[in-house]
């Protein structure tokens, strides 16, 4: 088992980390002010004077559920960052939960939530696929 990563390192990725969380948090800001300026539109009747054409109208619910899917997805990633830091915190960043092997670097970079090394990732999918047959 590898002793992980350096205090300079972890330092490195809670910043990373924190930049990113400030990123999501703004963009899902920008997206609930898109939203909340469409429904407010919708309300006042805006679009009433055009007559609606069912491609339209699939159009913007679309938009509207793509919207949603964003935020969710977004939502899920914070949470993930949220965890991200909190394994700063306790120690346990940048360690595989399956193999208990330090994360490579260039995995890190990549991919800043990681909670599994390469290796790890693959036992995991071979357990799954295992599972499912």
């Amino acid at each position: 088992m590898s002793k992980g990563l350096t205090q300079k390192q972890l330092e490195y990725f809670k910043d990373k980390l924190l930049a990113e969380k400030q990123k999501v948090l703004e963009e899902m800001g920008e997206l609930q002010q898109d939203n909340l300026k469409q429904s407010i539109s919708d309300a006042a009747g805006e679009n009433s004077r055009y007559s609606y054409h069912l491609g339209d109208v699939a159009s913007l619910s679309y938009g509207r559920e793509f919207s949603m899917g964003l935020a969710e997805r977004q939502q899920k990633y914070l949470e993930q960052i949220d965890a991200a830091l909190a394994r700063i915190e306790d120690g346990t960043y940048g360690i595989c939960k399956v193999t208990g092997e330090t994360i490579d670097i260039e995995r890190l970079e990549e991919v800043l939530v990681a909670k599994y090394s390469v290796k790890g990732k693959e036992i995991l999918e071979r357990q799954k696929r295992k599972e499912g047959v």
